[in-house]
């Protein structure tokens, strides 16, 4: 946003704070503590800066919250479409996923507009806890998961399989 956009108004309503800040600033800037008193003021100095921070914010605050509602109540209805927007693509998938599972199809399926991909997708389950190595004792999913990304295809007192989980691309 550019100062041209800013009204003469709102601009007065931040800019009232200018002086205060610069004093603040200046006043910090050759700083030298080397008596309680000079401590002393120099924390009652920053209190001032506290107060000063909270009421600019305050200010902020009540100049955008009209805008701040505003694109609070679009992306509300934003969200309702998108969110039904993956519902439809989340059942697509689903659907395909059980006519790929029920017939003799296999591989990836493309139209024009999309393409689909077989992801794989990792699972386990134990089978044998006092076979698990001590590594993953805690049947830490990620680690097995990697393990079984890198290749590993046996862990003793685990089930590993392998699936996929199909995917839609733009081409």
């Amino acid at each position: 946003m550019n100062n041209e956009m800013i009204s003469h108004d709102v601009k007065y309503q931040i800019e009232q704070y200018k002086n205060e800040v610069e004093k603040a600033v200046e006043y910090v800037t050759d700083l030298e503590i080397t008596s309680r008193t000079e401590a002393e003021n120099a924390l009652d100095i920053a209190c001032e800066a506290i107060n000063l921070f909270e009421r600019i914010e305050s200010t902020r605050k009540e100049i955008t919250e009209p805008s701040r509602k505003f694109q609070a109540e679009i992306n509300r209805l934003a969200k309702q479409f998108t969110q039904n927007l993956d519902r439809v693509k989340d059942v697509v998938v689903d659907k395909v996923e059980d006519w790929k599972l029920g017939s003799w199809e296999v591989g990836e399926l493309a139209t024009s507009k999309v393409m689909t991909v077989d992801l794989p997708d990792f699972s386990f389950e134990v089978s044998n806890i006092q076979d698990v190595p001590r590594e993953y004792l805690t049947v830490d999913e990620a680690r097995v998961k990697l393990a079984m990304k890198q290749g590993l295809r046996i862990i003793p007192g685990l089930n590993l399989k392998k699936s996929t989980k199909l995917s839609i691309r733009r081409k």
